[in-house]
């Protein structure tokens, strides 16, 4: 992992942090911290004990909430991009308790979905493409998208 980037807090915080994971971790060319989940669960998962896996899904839970807090001023101008990423987050932690808690031998229960477990994101997002949706407009047409200017567009005809 290249540090040299990171500011103090984080260059003590990463190895302590989370020290299953730390050869799985990086910073971008953007000076962000990332890592590679899927290189790790193909190269390391399969050879750690039930409770150092479920510990490692702890810390990759940790470590993708951490990053996202680490990208609040990136994200903040850009919303569209923030609520994409902090959906991916909410899901990669998600599965990484669940994960975690079936390494221990645990019942991870029921799959809840995205839109029960944060109704919050789900609403946002269905503004988000309202939003998107209501500055459409079809060829040829200079206000916003209808339902009569759509079908006129695509050359429909009513007989």
């Amino acid at each position: 992992m290249d540090r040299r980037s990171l500011g103090n807090a984080a260059r003590k915080r990463i190895p302590d942090q989370w020290p299953r994971i730390l050869r799985f971790l990086w910073v971008d060319s953007t000076g962000v911290p990332d890592g590679n989940f899927t290189r790790w669960s193909y190269q390391a998962e399969d050879r750690l004990s039930p409770a150092e896996r479920a510990a490692a899904y702890e810390e990759w839970a940790d470590f993708f909430e951490w990053r996202l807090t680490q990208r609040a001023a990136e994200l903040a101008r850009d919303q569209g991009k923030r609520h994409l990423v902090e959906k991916w987050t909410d899901d990669m932690t998600y599965c990484c308790r669940r994960c975690a808690a079936w390494a221990r031998g645990e019942d991870p229960g029921e799959w809840v979905t995205q839109s029960q477990r944060r109704p919050d994101l789900h609403a946002e997002g269905l503004a988000i493409v309202a939003e998107v949706i209501a500055h459409v407009r079809p060829r040829g047409q200079d206000g916003p998208a209808s339902a009569g200017s759509r079908a006129e567009s695509c050359g429909s005809s009513q007989a």
